[in-house]
This record gives structure tokens, sequence and C-alpha cells, in this order.
């Protein structure tokens, strides 16, 4: 996507300026920012943001994310962020058990249980942050789709 000279990069109420503007996301900030996707969930387009915060991140095995980090791995951490990210809006009401396709191309799990939810067995804690351009929904667990499956010591 690219910005016209003069839009700001990341429009103020958006799930990227959500994400900016919170101190549980700093490392989620900074991983979108290095994949180019803070402007992609900083514009239009609606999306649902399963958020991983930075206790997630730091469940990571050592070294993971940095290595994510460098340029020569971009691709890999868009789609490991890609994955956390649905096409269109999802509410917590709207979550049912079943597969969802992620902006990635893979899919993930949804098991709902009596009001609670999880994604590929990662727990959602806070639902329905809403946004200018979709929902968010804070989760324990940084999900791993099956394409990075061995990179850098990411396991299923």
């Amino acid at each position: 996507m690219v910005v016209p000279p003069g839009t700001p990069a990341v429009k103020q109420g958006t799930l990227a300026d959500l994400v900016a503007d919170s101190v549980t996301f700093t490392t989620l900030k900074a991983a979108l920012k290095a994949a180019d996707l803070d402007v992609t969930l900083g514009q239009k387009g609606v999306f649902t943001l399963f958020a991983p915060g930075d206790e997630a991140f730091d469940k990571l095995p050592a070294g993971t994310l940095g290595k994510l980090m460098l340029p020569e791995n971009k691709e890999k951490l868009r789609s490991l962020l890609l994955y956390h990210v649905v096409p269109g809006q999802m509410l917590a009401a709207d979550l049912k058990s079943g597969e969802v396709k992620t902006m990635n191309g893979e899919k993930f799990k949804i098991e709902t249980d009596d009001g609670k939810v999880e994604i590929n067995d990662a727990k959602v804690f806070s639902t329905d942050v809403m946004a200018s351009n979709g929902v968010m929904h804070s989760i324990g667990t940084v999900m791993i789709p099956k394409s990075l499956d061995g990179f850098a010591g990411l396991n299923k």
C-alpha cells in the first residue's frame, strides 16, 4: 500500500493506533512497523486483530523475535503477524467454534465454551476493543502458522 505524501501513515483511532497507544503491546507495535503492517492496519479496511501482548512475545524461544525482526526475515514476520489478522469485523458474539481463514492465507481454530474463547489454544483475554477500521481481541500467546514451523525454534 502506498501512502500519498502528507498523509499520516497511521490514522487516529485505527487498530494500528490502538496498538501504538498501549503499553502492553510495545513488541507488537515494533513488529508491525518492521513488517510495514502498521500502515495496513492504520488506514482503511475492516479487520479483526487477535493481538498478542508483550507477555505473549516473551514466551517465544530466546532469540526468535530478534531473528524475525531482521530485514531478511521481513516476509516471515509479515506472515506471522498476518496470521493474527482476519478480514472483516468479528465481535466476540460472532466468534463460533470452527476454522477461520487469516490474512496470511492459513487457517486457525476458534473454540468457544461457556463464554470462554480460545484461538489455537491461545486464551482470549479482552474482547471487542473497537477501532475505526475493525476490532481487536487480546490473546496470551503468539500463534505460529504452519508455514513457519521450525523457523528459529518456533514449534507447534
